[in-house]
């Protein structure tokens, strides 16, 4: 099994208010799928990817990715993980508004000591025309692509999506949809999306559903749907 999650909790305390992001949550899910986890703001989504991707730990509970064991790891084993094996796409980009296209994936490129030909994937997610462009001269659906060429170039075996079609128009997230399809088809990366967007989850081989940080839905998805006929 690729990601295995036992009994994870994980609370954080706002001035005076103790807040339970995760309730002993436990789940796996195997290498290669493309998953999507639903959930409404404040379900625990976003915290569930931080863990999984090495950003934060949880207060009790075991992570194991790919074999390791990410929960035991100190902060230098953390940093190496993240480097090796995630690859982050996020609601608004975050790129880097000083570098170029180019400049933003090569970022990420030399992370790895497997990755790809940066080139070969800025072609595959539409946007090498743009490779001598700053961000802020693309449309958000082009700075999106950027996002993901970004991560896919690492050739990390998980990458991580929270909201990745959030902040973009029904034909941007459609086209994005598509592309993170693309890339766990054609890289067999397996690809997590986070999203309050019920619609999404038709394309996951599993249906993954936090509210209040805990698992309140786990099924398979017998006839998942493809990217383009994703509709809401």
């Amino acid at each position: 099994m690729f990601i295995e999650i036992s009994r994870v909790s994980k609370s954080y305390r706002v001035g005076e208010v103790q807040i339970c992001a995760l309730k002993d949550l436990s789940l796996q899910l195997e290498k290669g799928g493309l998953y999507v986890i639903l959930g409404p703001s404040g379900s625990g989504k976003t915290t569930l990817l931080n863990i999984l991707g090495g950003l934060d730990s949880p207060d009790s509970g075991e992570v194991s990715i790919d074999g390791e064991e990410i929960t035991s790891f100190d902060p230098r084993g953390l940093t190496l993980y993240r480097r090796r094996k995630v690859g982050f796409v996020f609601q608004f980009y975050n790129l880097v508004n000083s570098l170029t296209v180019m400049e933003n994936v090569l970022s990420t490129k030399y992370l790895s000591q497997d990755g790809l030909d940066p080139e070969e994937v800025l072609k595959k997610v539409g946007v090498w025309e743009h490779r001598d462009k700053f961000p802020y001269e693309l449309s958000g659906g082009e700075q999106q692509r950027v996002a993901i060429a970004r991560a896919v170039v690492k050739n990390p075996a998980l990458i991580l999506c929270d909201e990745p079609t959030g902040a973009l128009d029904f034909e941007n997230a459609k086209r994005v949809l598509e592309l993170l399809e693309e890339v766990n088809r054609d890289f067999k990366t397996t690809i997590i999306i986070a999203t309050h967007n019920v619609a999404i989850s038709s394309m996951s081989s599993i249906i993954m559903r936090l509210r209040s940080g805990e698992l309140v839905e786990f099924s398979p998805n017998p006839r998942p749907v493809p990217a383009r006929e994703v509709s809401w």
